[in-house]
């Protein structure tokens, strides 16, 4: 797994958590996303440690885990912010379907993708797809894989400079 995939997945989780318990804040569900797979008893550590110990690298320095760190902080929080916009452009290109019948793995996957594509321009939108797809494929199918696939090439497609 590549460190980015790895800040997706974790923004992903962060955002299950954030969308199943609506008494945590962001940075607690970051600090869960981050921390459940390690170790019991190092759920304290802070969250540059912890993404020391998550990140599939040998050796990271505190430049690279402060830019990673960041970068989840921005997915996470960029997709709770934009989520009304996001949903108005997944809603767009979702063909006799609603956004209230996606299954929260995959809508949660949707807005996340559908974040980069419209907020990080200056990452490849193959990349992000790709990348979109792959996720879906580890939380859910095949099936669903494609789904996302559709509607984020439909975002692709039509979106509005």
């Amino acid at each position: 797994m590549t460190v980015r995939r790895t800040i997706r997945v974790k923004a992903f989780q962060a955002l299950f958590q954030l969308n199943n318990n609506f008494r945590m804040t962001t940075d607690q569900a970051i600090k869960h996303a981050l921390t459940y797979s390690l170790n019991k008893g190092e759920e304290n550590i802070d969250d540059l440690e912890a993404i020391k110990q998550i990140l599939p690298v040998k050796a990271v320095d505190d430049q690279m885990a402060e830019e990673n760190l960041a970068y989840l902080t921005d997915l996470v929080t960029g997709v709770r912010e934009n989520q009304k916009f996001l949903d108005e452009q997944l809603e767009k290109r979702l063909k006799n379907w609603s956004i209230q019948r996606i299954e929260i793995t995959n809508l949660l996957i949707l807005r996340l993708a559908a974040y980069e594509l419209y907020f990080h321009e200056e990452i490849d939108p193959r990349i992000v797809i790709n990348e979109a797809i792959e996720i879906t494929k580890s939380f859910n199918n095949d099936d669903a894989s494609k789904f996302v696939n559709g509607v984020l090439q439909g975002i692709l497609d039509t979106k509005e400079v």
